[in-house]
């Protein structure tokens, strides 16, 4: 589908705004588009299929940046995320499901309020050679959380000697503290030389505000050479969901050239509740990188459930295909196409 018509009325739109009188301001349009296929086999023989958002959801959006003076800053995000395969909003009915926020920030850090990326998500691709996505990714395709939130406040610090922390607070689906989906969340980085660590917990309400729901993330990753290893863990506890799991993983990525890696892995899930809904899986993923906007992937997976659990070989914005019981294994593999503009 050709996307001058879109890029033409943005355009259009931009030049129709007020004029500012710096010229490092501006609005970007931006996007990813994530298409692959998938032979998979969820426990009723195998079935091909194409899909969208396999290791990036695909996504279209408008960035603005204005400088104020004294090293301050507005900004804000608009992002929309869309299935390529047939043409619609990945959330119908919401303009940017993804992102809407405006903010303000400086050497001092950064204030953001709207519709935001929690803490969990953005630091989930610490915590596993796979970055998190791809049907390969056992952090991915087992991990319950709230991806991001409305109407919340966030905090996020500049960096300092490779730590950075940030603190989010949301205000619920209706508006207040202690209404239905009102969060908060917290998290802390840090990057240092061939080590890194990421750590992050939410607290979200339930729809009908009977439970606070919990989820956190540790993941560190140290680098040896051109092999990272990385080991990272992940605990939920949703009570009106009556979850109450722990994810253990190992994997490694190695360089094979600057343009080529492969990583390997491993994710264990064990449910607290004492009802055996276990879970683990083994997985590969090849990546190549043909230009600096355009890369391809290619994943191997193997998912075992047992007892009722029902984790599918997934993506970063993809569900998957549906098992055909509770308890089926999963496995199979996916081919993807991404492009960046």
């Amino acid at each position: 589908m050709s996307t001058r018509p879109l890029r033409h009325a943005c355009v259009l739109a931009v030049c129709a705004l007020p004029p500012v009188a710096r010229a490092d301001s501006g609005v970007t349009l931006y996007g990813i588009v994530d298409e692959f296929v998938q032979y998979v086999n969820t426990g009723n023989g195998y079935t091909a299929a194409v899909g969208s958002s396999g290791q990036w959801a695909s996504r279209i959006g408008l960035r603005g940046h204005e400088d104020i003076g004294g090293g301050n800053y507005v900004g804000f995000d608009l992002q929309n995320g869309f299935n390529p395969n047939d043409g619609t909003f990945a959330s119908p009915g919401s303009m940017f499901n993804r992102q809407a926020w405006v903010g303000i920030g400086g050497n001092w850090g950064e204030v953001r309020l709207g519709r935001q990326n929690s803490p969990i998500f953005n630091d989930q691709g610490g915590l596993d050679a796979f970055g998190a996505s791809t049907q390969a990714s056992g952090f991915s395709n087992m991990m319950t959380y709230a991806v991001r939130t409305s109407n919340t406040v966030s905090y996020t610090s500049p960096t300092m000697s490779g730590l950075q922390f940030s603190v989010y607070v949301g205000f619920g689906d209706a508006g207040g503290l202690r209404s239905a989906g009102a969060s908060y969340q917290a998290d802390v980085t840090y990057a240092n030389g061939p080590f890194s660590a990421v750590a992050a917990i939410q607290g979200v309400r339930s729809p009908d505000n009977s439970t606070l729901d919990h989820t956190a993330e540790v993941g560190t990753s140290y680098q040896i050479g051109k092999t990272t290893v990385y080991l990272g863990w992940s605990g939920a506890k949703w009570d009106d969901l009556a979850l109450d799991v722990n994810i253990y993983g190992i994997s490694a990525l190695y360089q094979l050239t600057p343009a080529q890696a492969i990583a390997l892995g491993g994710t264990l899930l064990h449910d607290e509740t004492g009802q055996g809904d276990n879970a683990r899986q083994i997985a590969a993923l090849y990546t190549y990188t043909l230009s600096k906007r355009t890369s391809l992937y290619g994943a191997v997976s193997f998912l075992q459930n047992r007892g009722e659990a029902s984790y599918r070989l997934a993506g970063s914005a993809n569900a998957g295909l549906p098992l055909a019981y509770a308890g089926a294994d999963a496995r199979g593999v996916q081919l993807g196409f991404v492009h960046r503009f």
